[in-house]
């Protein structure tokens, strides 16, 4: 730079984060104004580091004028811990930080901590003038957590379905087991429906 510009001064890393701060807290507003009348619905995570520590993170969900589904992340910190408790208390800090009145919903991961979270919030944020039905609908469950949830839980049962599998192949294997009407073929079995007629002909 003293080669470019001999004459020009870096300015000191407190200037730059100084400036850096007062950018952040420009467009903050700016992100204020705009959801400040809008009906937001808010998504949240946590986890811990390899450092083992938890971090949350909180992202503003709602449809602009044009309705146009916007996104922004509104807080990412450090929490103690993963408790329903501490969970709601981020939830409603940022509230209140954003000063979010007309909260949707939320969507958290199905655990049991996020159900107590909710509870919690619900009991600190029912006299907001935004809420809808009581808060009876707030608490979403994340469909992909469900989704993921499913697809483990059917990996663990398929040495069970392999043992359902065989025992069905012995009884077809010979006419006096078997059935006129058993006329499933397991293995051509791609779906529950489908594996679950094959056990009941089968038995």
């Amino acid at each position: 730079m003293t080669l470019i510009l001999p004459n020009y001064e870096l300015p000191s890393r407190i200037t730059v984060a100084r400036q850096c701060l007062q950018i952040y807290q420009e467009e903050k507003n700016k992100l204020k104004r705009l959801i400040k009348d809008q009906r937001v619905c808010l998504t949240s995570d946590t986890w811990t580091s390899i450092q083992n520590l938890t971090y949350m993170v909180i992202t503003a969900h709602w449809i602009n004028d044009e309705w146009n589904l916007q996104k922004k992340i509104l807080n990412f910190f450090h929490i103690p811990d993963h408790k329903g408790e501490t969970i709601a208390k981020g939830i409603e800090a940022c509230l209140l930080d954003w000063g979010i009145e007309n909260l949707f919903t939320v969507t958290l991961d199905n655990a049991t901590a996020n159900s107590a979270a909710i509870t919690h919030l619900k009991a600190r944020i029912n006299d907001r003038k935004g809420i809808i039905l009581e808060n009876n609908f707030l608490h979403v469950r994340c469909n992909a957590h469900i989704l993921n949830l499913i697809v483990k839980g059917l990996s663990e049962q398929n040495e069970s379905i392999s043992r359902v599998r065989l025992a069905v192949k012995y009884v077809k294997s010979s006419a006096s087991r078997t059935d006129s009407n058993c006329h499933q073929d397991c293995e051509r079995c791609a779906c529950y429906s489908c594996f679950y007629s094959c056990i009941r002909v089968s038995v």
